[in-house]
């Protein structure tokens, strides 16, 4: 079975989009899910997109699951998908 893809849209330096991070961090290590962080400073293109949301957790099927803090509720329902 292949576990749910997502992307975190942020920034190195952002503590909210570390905690973020942090909070994900067990579902994958339980192999729940897959991350991927993207540093929007690497990425300009993106950057006009989610800058003034980051951090922004993106389902694997592109549909934004939340963004500034994490949303349980809305992450649960992104990994029923």
């Amino acid at each position: 079975m292949t576990v749910p893809s997502f992307i975190i849209y942020g920034h190195d330096y952002c503590h909210l989009c570390e905690l973020m991070v942090e909070q994900l961090q067990p579902l994958v290590d339980a192999g729940l899910m897959s991350l991927r962080v993207v540093d929007l400073d690497d990425h300009p293109e993106l950057e006009t997109l989610h800058a003034e949301r980051v951090p922004v957790l993106i389902h694997e099927d592109g549909e934004p699951v939340c963004h500034g803090r994490l949303d349980r509720a809305a992450l649960e329902r992104a990994l029923m998908r």
